[in-house]
């Protein structure tokens, strides 16, 4: 269970822009926390919606690892809307990179499947769903030196 303690350090204070790097804001620091689901083995997700994130914690509160979104496609509506406008198929045709649209856009919700291991993010700005599985067998590679 997580204490009180962990809980403010969690849904602790915004970002200030000076203190962090631009784009990869310390675990430490939410903005607007939207949703915290906890999976079987007491990992904690937390949805940090003004970070354009899901923050993954253990179950003493210490980060592990942030999601940021990794949606190579648009989703089926947002292909359809860049597919009716053949301006906006030209300017996705300009720029130099479409990684901007990869990543969460104000996530609003995070949910653990147990029944298939795996964390669904509703990114709600996409109109669309990210699906990660959690990796349970996973080990460092332990190189002979």
């Amino acid at each position: 269970m997580v204490s009180a303690f962990h809980l403010d350090y969690l849904l602790g204070p915004c970002v200030a822009a000076a203190s962090e790097r631009a784009g990869y804001p310390s675990p430490g620091h939410l903005n607007h926390p939207t949703d915290v689901p906890v999976d079987t083995d007491g990992d904690i997700y937390v949805t940090d919606w003004g970070n354009h994130r899901v923050c993954v914690f253990d179950p003493e509160g210490k980060p592990i690892a942030q999601l940021i979104g990794d949606a190579h496609v648009l989703s089926k509506w947002g292909q359809q809307t860049v597919s009716a406008n053949p301006d906006m198929e030209k300017a996705r045709r300009r720029v130099k990179s479409l990684e901007p649209q990869w990543r969460f856009c104000f996530p609003t919700a995070v949910e653990f499947d147990p029944a298939t291991d795996s964390v669904i993010v509703a990114d709600s700005q996409r109109n669309r769903l990210q699906i990660y599985k959690k990796v349970r067998d996973y080990s460092d590679y332990q190189a002979n030196l």
